[in-house]
């Protein structure tokens, strides 16, 4: 089943806290994926820290992203006790 990313929060450390549109939320951890040369600028966590959601897709200003399906497949299924200030899809990007 295909689900959309619909809000998403970056963390220390690499990981993303994210919401899917199915309802699925949860930890995924990013820092296996930068050890790519594709994925190596996500290391500084200034740069990590400018991804958006596009399309449903958590995306990087430089081409970057990462599928919501790989996300639902190796996130970690948890709600993180925190207050969190999550970036939410807008309504036109959920397809």
């Amino acid at each position: 089943m295909y689900s959309d990313v619909s809000a998403f929060a970056p963390l220390p450390n690499g990981f993303l806290y994210v919401e899917l549109d199915n309802g699925d939320r949860g930890v995924f951890d990013m820092k296996p994926y930068m050890m790519s040369d594709f994925f190596s600028e996500l290391k500084q966590e200034g740069y990590f820290n400018r991804a958006f959601i596009e399309y449903g897709v958590i995306s990087w200003p430089n081409g970057q992203d990462i599928s919501p399906s790989t996300v639902r497949l190796e996130m970690v299924h948890q709600v993180v006790p925190v207050s969190l200030a999550l970036r939410r899809a807008k309504p036109h990007e959920l397809v």
